[in-house]
């Protein structure tokens, strides 16, 4: 597990780091101080030979090759190289932590979408979030040595509960030579499309965002496979070990206290300690021993990751989420501070002097001079809408600006009174002509050939055509929501193709079709609609059977039966009494009435309804109760049965082709 030390720095004191000195687990000591205790040996047995063992020939010799190493030891860019080397293994380091795979917001989302306190759908919960956690197990097994240790095989697994025996003997059967670490993904998204189509997930979205969490649950699985598989290449590595053996071994015999005496520069004193070449030692190697643990995280290291205890807090974490916590919360109450307007948490008397003001802007205390503060008066600018407010168009046939060599060649005459009976361009000797209305075209748009395209006025004396830019009329109020949903109406007419004809205003809408629009709609009709005041509620019959080619009056009805394979002629009324328990013949108009707070007798509008309402099993969803039969639960009751109701193709349904697939079970 990774030694914590956050509450020791938590503030800023006196030797606050001084004081993790003192600490052996984790530390660089518990590293470093095999090298430390080599490095020390190989330095003084040579010290104790140029002092006491050499003789003066020897002893010279020493002392020029000791100068020599010293010369060229800092010819190595050893800081470059290290710290280039740990910045990355830390930023690795960082990512595979990162990487690590929690269920906890897969788990919660399989609680809130997979409905049903029945026994199998515990089960279909628990098998889902077990396959996540068995998912993450032979993951660890595969990437760390710690997991491996104690799950040696897949008996072990077995054993443990994260796989049955019938899961163990299909997962022998798959035969690949690549590893089979994803299996437990595909089953999760197997009884997840089961779940779906049984009517435990109540849409595609839904099936859709548990699928992609899971998704992101393999991914961070397949990312430490990535990370266990793709090292840093091994030839920095090497370099960088290289470069930092082979400075400290040049350093045990370049940093040696040579006599005094002979006067060789920078030797001017005689020490038995180096001390500063031991703290170099200490730091440099101590740098290469910090990449050396992080650079595998997932070992047996002081601040490895423990894996161990990954997977033991994620399985009781989700066994509770999905199970013990399924549709329970505590009972709704009001706050204590549910008539204060401005709430304030209390203080401790520790906490007490820690207040501190909300932070309102850093000009919010400002001072500004009462003289400088007053507004400066402005001219105020207004614009009129009226006929002079009109705006130029830019030229869209030739004009004077024309080459005085094209208009002597083309001859036009530009009629400045707006009367062009030609055409734009001018062109009138090129009217006959038979490439003139490609030549127009090239030139200016042309509009000679347009029946009924209106001429655009002109202004006396101007050479542009006219353009004005009015302000749009605009609707009132009492008539744009009417309005708005007949002409979508009568877009949705004119999409499937039915004949559509011109009114006296220019608007083409469906004939005998106004008077639809305060029966369906259920809105007055107004004074300037067509046949106003001359619809009845067989308006309904009369135009459901011109939409659907039919021409019995009672068709209606007759055509719901036939839809839905219903057999008695009243089975419209009788299906949809029954279904919304009530018992008036005439009750399909008015229960609508009454669930839409309408009036009128003929509001009705059409509305899918299921047709096999005998097949939706109902379950109880209830928690369960209190252990103690005296005291209250502290739970919410939940007062609504849920229905899980098979999968159906219905506007409620999301058509997907992921749903598609499931629309027919095997």
């Amino acid at each position: 597990m990774t030694v914590t030390y956050s509450l020791n720095v938590s503030k800023a004191r006196l030797c606050g780091f001084a004081k993790l000195l003192v600490r052996w687990r984790g530390s660089i000591y518990k590293l470093l101080y095999r090298e430390m205790v080599i490095f020390c040996g190989l330095y003084y047995s040579l010290s104790l030979l140029y002092r006491y063992v050499f003789t003066e020939n020897q002893r010279t010799v020493f002392e020029k090759l000791t100068i020599y190493c010293e010369a060229f030891t800092n010819l190595i860019p050893l800081s470059f190289v290290l710290g280039f080397y740990v910045s990355i293994v830390v930023g690795r380091w960082w990512q595979q932590y990162m990487a690590i795979p929690w269920p906890d917001k897969v788990s919660m989302l399989i609680a809130s979408y997979v409905h049903g306190s029945d026994e199998r759908g515990k089960v279909i919960r628990r098998t889902l979030v077990r396959y996540l956690i068995l998912l993450s197990a032979l993951t660890f097994q595969a990437v760390s040595t710690s997991v491996k240790k104690r799950f040696p095989t897949l008996d072990h697994v077995e054993e443990a509960g994260l796989m049955t025996k019938e899961e163990r003997r299909v997962y022998d059967d798959i035969h690949v030579t690549h590893g089979k670490w994803w299996v437990p993904a595909q089953w999760f998204s197997s009884l997840a499309a089961r779940a779906r189509k049984e009517g435990r997930i109540k849409d595609d979205i839904l099936l859709q965002d548990l699928l992609q969490e899971m998704h992101v649950f393999r991914g961070n699985c397949g990312m430490l496979f990535s990370y266990d598989w793709i090292s840093i290449p091994l030839v920095y590595t090497q370099v960088v070990t290289l470069a930092i053996y082979t400075y400290f071994l040049a350093t045990v015999m370049g940093r040696q206290y040579l006599d005094p005496e002979k006067g060789y520069p920078g030797h001017e004193v005689d020490l038995y300690i180096p001390i500063f070449t031991l703290l170099q030692f200490f730091f440099y190697m101590g740098w290469l021993k910090v990449a050396e643990q992080l650079i595998n995280p997932f070992g047996e290291d002081d601040d490895d990751f423990e894996l161990n205890w990954c997977l033991d807090r994620n399985l009781q974490v989700s066994f509770m989420i999905v199970d013990e916590m399924h549709q329970r919360h505590p009972r709704l109450v009001k706050d204590m501070y549910w008539d204060e307007l401005e709430p304030q948490l209390p203080y401790t008397k520790s906490s007490f002097m820690m207040r501190t003001q909300p932070h309102l802007g850093s000009a919010v205390n400002l001072d500004i001079d009462p003289e400088e503060a007053e507004f400066v008066p402005m001219e105020t600018i207004l614009e009129e809408d009226n006929d002079n407010n009109n705006y130029n168009s830019p030229p869209q046939s030739p004009t004077n600006e024309l080459s005085p060599g094209f208009r002597s060649f083309a001859g036009s005459k530009i009629n400045l009174n707006g009367e062009d009976n030609v055409s734009q361009s001018g062109l009138r000797f090129l009217e006959h002509f038979p490439g003139a209305k490609l030549l127009n075209m090239i030139i200016g748009s042309s509009n000679e050939n347009l029946t009924g395209t209106p001429k655009t006025p002109k202004k006396e004396g101007s050479i542009f055509s006219g353009f004005t830019l009015k302000t749009p009329n605009r609707r009132s109020i009492s008539s744009s929501i009417a309005e708005s949903l007949h002409d979508q109406m009568l877009d949705g007419r004119r999409d499937v193709g039915e004949p559509l004809i011109p009114t006296r205003a220019g608007t083409p809408i469906q004939s005998e079709r106004e008077d639809l629009r305060h029966i369906i709609l259920d809105i007055p009709p107004e004074s300037n609609s067509i046949d106003s005041g001359q619809s009845t509620p067989a308006t309904v019959i009369e135009d459901y059977n011109r939409c659907h080619d039919l021409a019995s009056p009672a068709t209606i009805i007759e055509d719901y039966n036939r839809r839905h394979d219903l057999a008695p002629p009243a089975t419209l009324i009788e299906d949809y009494n029954r279904r919304h328990d009530l018992a008036s013949s005439a009750a399909i108009i008015e229960d609508y009435n009454r669930r839409h707070d309408l009036g009128h007798h003929a509001t009705i509008v059409h509305k899918e309804v299921d047709p096999n309402p005998d097949e939706n099993p109902v379950i109880d969803q209830s928690p369960p109760s209190s252990p103690n039969e005296g005291e209250p639960s502290p739970f919410e009751p939940n007062s609504s049965q849920e229905s899980l109701v098979p999968y159906v193709d219905s506007n409620q349904s999301t058509v997907s082709s992921y749903a598609e697939l499931l629309k027919h079970p095997k």
